[in-house]
């Protein structure tokens, strides 16, 4: 089964406008093809996405279609845009992915020396947590990742730049402090683990499950989310070296090293589509990033 584009346009325009002829008008087609593609659309779907009457109102399937449309539809726009842009002899844009750790501590000066060396070069910037940028260069909502690498790495070229570690840290106001640094494994279970990201536990054994090791686990995509709930003594996270190094609050925090998962080393670089021809843009970030480390 498929979403359309046009289906999710008539749907967004209904929406949008708050009815079904409006939407038509909007969209210069009859109403009752408009009617006909929500009809469409939710016998696809099995399930009811607008209440109909005085007002439209939409279902909780509704509400998620609206959301996934308006992105798709945005992302359509954007490459119209630049390909517009191409034919023209226009600016190039360069798609980048990056992990909160790149964006804090490296973005800045790579941007900006990017930028001042590809002046006709348009850059978009998405920061993700680092398992959801591999989605995000399969999807080619970005021709280049940078952040680390994770286990299957088949359907990408990589190019390694360097090595970090990540370190389970507490901060000394945590209930469960002194046992935790004095190595009682089972104190974990009193805590929760504050992590961006963690895999279905179904894709790993038992013994690697690291959210089995905790009370819960809280997945929160914002860095400074993360270290205010651990500085608040909420939970424990596994935080980037350079940010225990450098960052004021971080330095504040324990790293738990008396526990045998309590380091988590990983290799990071560049990655992109196994087989794909990376534009000009793309090939002088790359090169730029090589030189840089």
């Amino acid at each position: 089964m498929r979403l359309e584009n046009s289906e999710l346009r008539t749907f967004q325009a209904v929406v949008e406008a708050n009815g079904f002829n409006r939407a038509a008008d909007r969209l210069h087609i009859s109403q009752s093809a408009v009617s006909q593609a929500i009809a469409n659309l939710e016998a696809k779907l099995d399930t009811p996405l607008l209440y109909r009457g005085k007002q439209l109102s939409l279902s909780d399937a509704g509400r998620r279609l609206l959301e996934h449309a308006n992105e798709m539809l945005r992302e359509e726009q954007l490459v119209l845009e630049d390909i517009s842009q191409i034919k023209r002899g226009g600016q190039q844009t360069l798609n980048i992915g990056l992990n909160s750790s790149i964006t804090r501590f490296y973005a800045p000066q790579l941007i900006s020396r990017f930028s001042e060396a590809q002046q006709d070069t348009q850059i978009k910037v998405a920061q993700l947590p680092s398992r959801h940028l591999i989605y995000e260069v399969l999807s080619g909502r970005a021709e280049l990742a940078l952040g680390p690498f994770q286990r299957h790495m088949d359907a990408f070229t990589t190019i390694p730049l360097f090595k970090e570690s990540r370190q389970l840290v507490i901060n000394a106001n945590h209930p469960h402090y002194t046992q935790m640094v004095e190595g009682d494994s089972k104190s974990l279970m009193q805590s929760p683990l504050i992590t961006s990201f963690l895999d279905n536990p179904e894709m790993r054994p038992a013994i690697q499950r690291i959210r089995d090791r905790f009370k819960s686990v809280w997945e929160i995509s914002s860095l400074s989310l993360r270290i205010h709930l651990v500085a608040q003594g909420l939970g424990v996270a596994f935080i980037n070296n350079k940010l225990i190094e450098e960052d004021p609050i971080c330095r504040q925090f324990t790293v738990l090293t008396g526990l045998p998962f309590g380091t988590i080393d990983r290799q990071v670089g560049i990655y992109y589509k196994a087989g794909k021809t990376l534009s000009n843009s793309a090939e002088q970030f790359v090169a730029m990033c090589r030189e840089n480390w």
